[in-house]
């Protein structure tokens, strides 16, 4: 089971250079106090995350983060938890949340970064596609 730390759980692409790079060395500065486990979805197996409602296709899409509570919210959705659980980063998503027009920017640029992570990944000299 996921939860049994008591920690909320953000889950990313281990295999891509720029999910890994940003899971290890952006998300563990901006949760100083640890509320996170920041860790590959892969390191879950697939029916422990089917309890959220996830798999791991999804997983391979997008980030996700899974609550203390259980929920569970993915992709620009899951950057803006993650963001607004650990002040003062609150005060950088409260204006995609609150401004709709912000929110469905965020969403396209995330999926198009999502969607073109490897290349990115290769463009900045970071290891991509080490699993696939």
């Amino acid at each position: 089971m996921i939860h049994q730390d008591g920690k909320h759980h953000l889950l990313f692409d281990g295999d891509c250079g720029i999910c890994t790079w940003i899971a290890t060395n952006i998300c563990p500065k901006i949760d100083r106090k640890g509320a996170y486990r920041i860790e590959p979805y892969f390191q879950h197996s697939e029916e422990a995350l089917k309890q959220y409602g996830i798999s791991y296709e999804d997983c391979a899409k997008r980030l996700y983060v899974i609550t203390k509570s259980g929920k569970h919210y993915g992709g620009a959705f899951g950057v803006n938890w993650f963001l607004l659980s650990l002040p003062p980063w609150t005060l950088l998503a409260l204006p995609f949340i609150l401004l709709p027009p912000l929110l469905l920017l965020e969403i396209l640029a995330y999926k198009l970064v999502a969607v073109n992570r490897h290349h990115i990944s290769r463009w900045f000299g970071l290891t991509a596609c080490k699993l696939r």
